[in-house]
């Protein structure tokens, strides 16, 4: 154990010396090398310079969605993956990753941060923008449940109403085709 970190250690120290003297190619192969290995740290110092040197480039997105992603899904740091996230929405609007990044931007707000304001500007912006996409009934769901605890909604009886049924007992078929129709 004691060895592996010292070897990661190590690693960090020689991939941080001669990452300055990388392409970009070659330090986002690098960081997908790291998070393979499950080095998440080394993998989010890479993403980090990648989107330092870089923040123009054709992937500044995709590093910034991975940014989002290993703070939101790996360290739990909600305000950072926001913060990513954020980016890809104000830099890059023709981005393939626009809308996850403005759905994510809300659900951070709402269900990690509680700015429940924020999270309803973003999710309106998501609306706005993406009416038919297919997180649209997602989003519409956060809105209307926006500060409620999870434990306090009856998803069944919602669903129930929705496909027009009273006993409360959904199959899970039926209710994601009555959040369908519902758009």
């Amino acid at each position: 154990m004691l060895k592996q970190l010292w070897l990661a250690v190590f690693l960090l120290v020689v991939v941080s010396g001669c990452s300055k003297k990388m392409s970009e190619e070659q330090l986002f192969a690098e960081a997908q090398k790291f998070e393979a290995k499950e080095d998440i740290d080394g993998a989010l110092k890479i993403y980090e310079e990648l989107n330092d040197r870089f923040p123009a480039s054709a992937t500044a997105d995709s590093v910034l969605q991975k940014l989002g992603m290993i703070y939101l899904n790996k360290k739990g740091q909600f305000d950072q993956a926001a913060a990513a996230y954020e980016r890809i929405v104000d830099k890059f609007p023709q981005s393939k990753y626009q809308p996850q990044s403005l759905f994510m931007v809300g659900y951070i707000y709402a269900n990690h941060v509680k700015n429940f304001d924020k999270a309803k500007t973003y999710y309106n912006r998501f609306i706005e923008k993406y009416p038919e996409h297919e997180l649209t009934a997602s989003v519409q769901w956060e809105l209307q449940h926006l500060g409620k605890d999870i434990s306090d909604i009856n998803i069944f009886e919602s669903s129930a109403t929705s496909a027009g049924k009273t006993d409360g007992a959904v199959p899970a078929q039926e209710k994601t085709k009555a959040l369908r129709e519902k758009d």
